[in-house]
């Protein structure tokens, strides 16, 4: 399938530029976590800290950080044997287990055909996808072993990008988003399988959101 159970995801085309998906009718969000204490302590002069915590919780009040990318990459087999990345995040924000929510979008496509039509415009037997990867610093376990962490899959034979959006979040009780810690970083992966195969990536982003005040 295109992507894993074990999240949300979105498909369009890609119609629009990364820019207008990113920043139309975008929300206000803390710059760093000082500025939601800031508001927390405020709030907490004419209000109990429990119902404060409720009124931020409701608001998704997040510190987000953002990474994107829009150059137009090709990946054969050979050029994913090392598992370069095509888009690092920034370093995770917040506290020891701040992660609420991971938002990654991709614009993407294969070589455009392959010998088994029967198989064009569905994710059958499609050879080029995307892994997520995750960084952390030196010291700290491996979380990623064991978990199944591929992103998407491209549409079998299309030359055409399109749009996926993988979402997750800290109430769908995923063990390695669990135990994400600040300072960690995450990776969007091309991959690529057999002769003949190419992942073509035009643009990607990795917005992380994270509780500054738990």
């Amino acid at each position: 399938m295109g992507a894993s159970n074990s999240i949300a995801q979105t498909v369009t085309s890609a119609t629009g530029a990364m820019s207008d998906a990113f920043y139309q009718d975008d929300p206000y969000y803390p710059r760093h976590s000082e500025d939601a204490i800031a508001v927390l302590n405020i709030l907490r002069r004419r209000l109990p800290s429990e119902l404060v915590l409720e009124v931020l919780e409701y608001a998704q009040y997040w510190v987000r950080s953002e990474a994107y990318r829009t150059d137009k990459l090709g990946f054969t087999e050979n050029d994913c044997r090392e598992g370069t990345p095509y888009l690092t995040s920034e370093a995770i924000q917040g506290d020891r287990f701040p992660v609420r929510e991971i938002k990654i979008d991709i614009w993407s496509h294969d070589q455009g055909w392959s010998s088994y039509p029967a198989d064009y415009g569905t994710y059958r037997n499609s050879w080029t996808w995307f892994d997520l990867d995750i960084a952390r610093p030196p010291g700290r376990d491996d979380i990623a072993q064991g978990e199944d962490l591929r992103l998407m899959t491209n549409i079998h034979a299309s030359k055409d990008a399109t749009h996926h959006q993988i979402v997750y979040r800290s109430d769908q009780n995923l063990r390695w988003m669990k135990k994400l810690q600040a300072g960690d970083r995450l990776s969007i992966i091309p991959r690529a399988r057999f002769p003949g195969w190419k992942n073509f990536v035009d643009e990607a982003s990795i917005e992380i959101y994270t509780d500054p005040v738990l």
